[in-house]
């Protein structure tokens, strides 16, 4: 190949080739009706991805903060008069972590801005006896927050409170409410409709026993809700007799004075 040939074909292969010709207004009508159709689809992908991570709460990595923890309205505690007000509280607080997301660490520290005056500086002391660098988890904060406001002695104490109770010299409403009280100290015997009821009955008066005796009821509702009924005809009943033995008496002594008077 000669000299000159070799030049021709290297200065064309340095120019670039021609540029394409440009889109006809249709082409041009068609790309942009393609993006359009592109940019519409990003646009449906980003709403519905946002609309997902606001049903799903919080991305993994990311926990709820302390102002969310009190958008919740959690109770605060200061002391408990009862074992179980602990136990509510606790519950309640609970309750409060199922709507928002929190490490069990988060939990511990979140619940105990709750505790206030005597409850809060138990738990001041109690966190400084622990040894330092301690990672209060939530298990660990409430076996100890149980351990001092719910005791097992004070629990036990209680269910004695309920195998003693009796009807007594109480009226229904009085006993009732100290049946509803001390029985959530001894749930094994109120699991059951039938057992609510076989306790409560045990422990009534034996008037009212007598007549409520053998009710057949099917729930703990319908069994009280009878009972007032009963007490009440239980009390007119006695009200109707004891007149009745007073104005007997009265005629009896009327009587005999007569007689007397007859006689002299």
């Amino acid at each position: 190949m000669s000299r000159g040939t070799r030049g021709a074909e290297n200065r064309a292969n340095m120019n670039p080739p021609p540029p394409p010709p440009p889109p006809n207004p249709a082409e041009l009508m068609q790309m942009m009706v393609e993006n359009q159709r592109l940019l519409t689809e990003t646009i449906n992908q980003m709403a519905n991805q946002g609309g997902r991570n606001a049903q799903n709460g919080p991305a993994p990595n990311q926990y709820s903060s302390f102002k969310d923890f009190m958008d919740t309205k959690p109770p605060s505690f200061r002391e408990a008069e009862e074992p179980l007000q602990a136990k509510e509280w606790q519950n309640t607080v609970e309750q409060k972590f199922c709507l928002i997301r929190l490490t069990d660490s988060l939990k511990a520290e979140y619940a105990a801005h709750q505790l206030q005056s005597p409850a809060g500086i138990w738990w001041n002391q109690h966190r400084e006896a622990l040894p330092d660098n301690t990672v209060i988890y939530w298990n660990l904060f409430w076996e100890a927050f149980k351990g001092h406001f719910i005791p097992p002695g004070v629990m036990e104490m209680k269910h004695t409170e309920f195998m003693q109770l009796t009807q007594g010299n109480k009226t229904l409403k009085e006993y009732l409410h100290a049946f509803n009280h001390l029985s959530r100290y001894a749930p094994e015997f109120v699991s059951t409709e039938s057992k609510k009821i076989a306790s409560f009955k045990r422990v009534l008066g034996p008037k009212l026993l007598k007549t409520m005796g053998h009710t057949k009821c099917a729930t703990f509702n319908e069994f009280v809700s009878d009972a007032p009924t009963q007490e009440n005809y239980n009390t007119v009943y006695t009200t109707t007799k004891n007149h009745k033995r007073a104005f007997e008496a009265r005629a009896g002594a009327s009587q005999s004075k007569a007689l007397v008077a007859a006689r002299s």
